[in-house]
């Protein structure tokens, strides 16, 4: 669905933020689950792990986390510190890096920008793995420079409320939802 309705139909190149509304939802695994499918699909993938508040991706991916997208936009680093992944070409994870005391400060600088139009030039798609809703403006940010956001539910543990509201203030800031995946459905009972 991914593939037909975001990458398919994107008028430019557009990178896809995975948002949600807690931590506790599932969020980073299937973005890395995402990442290995559209690489696995052949497309060149690169997975920035833009949860500076509690970064995953380096562990699920197995990857030093010293210098990340934190150390980019703080101008710390002006190398690239994309890792591509062992065993799944066309896989490369930029992670998180240290944490920043102003992790929203950092997401509102050009830079934010300019590292995103670098991704597009080299790789086919961009997923960005974001703190929660919840956790303050950081996912909103992350999700208003992508241009499109899949938004994350999980059975018994996103409230319809928080949900709703995360895709109005999707809207309101002109970030297009292109669908979104329900984690842990009740399983219905055979009769």
């Amino acid at each position: 669905q991914l593939q037909l309705n975001w990458l398919d139909n994107a008028p430019q190149r557009s990178a896809l933020a995975i948002v949600s509304t807690s931590r506790q939802d599932g969020r980073s695994v299937l973005t890395a689950n995402l990442a290995v499918t559209f690489a696995q699909l052949g497309q060149r993938t690169l997975l920035i792990d833009a949860d500076m508040r509690a970064p995953k991706q380096h562990r699920l991916f197995n990857v030093e986390n010293q210098a990340g997208i934190s150390s980019l936009l703080a101008g710390r680093m002006q190398d690239q510190v994309v890792t591509f992944v062992h065993g799944i070409p066309g896989l490369a994870v930029l992670p998180a890096g240290p944490t920043p005391p102003n992790p929203a400060e950092l997401l509102s600088r050009p830079a934010f920008h300019r590292v995103l139009e670098q991704s597009h030039s080299s790789f086919d798609v961009v997923l960005l793995d974001t703190p929660s809703f919840a956790s303050g403006p950081d996912a909103m940010l992350i999700a208003r420079a992508a241009g499109t956001a899949l938004v994350v539910a999980k059975s018994n543990v996103t409230r319809a409320r928080e949900f709703q509201l995360l895709l109005q203030t999707l809207r309101d800031r002109n970030t297009t939802v292109a669908g979104s995946v329900l984690i842990d459905p009740a399983r219905r009972a055979k009769g």
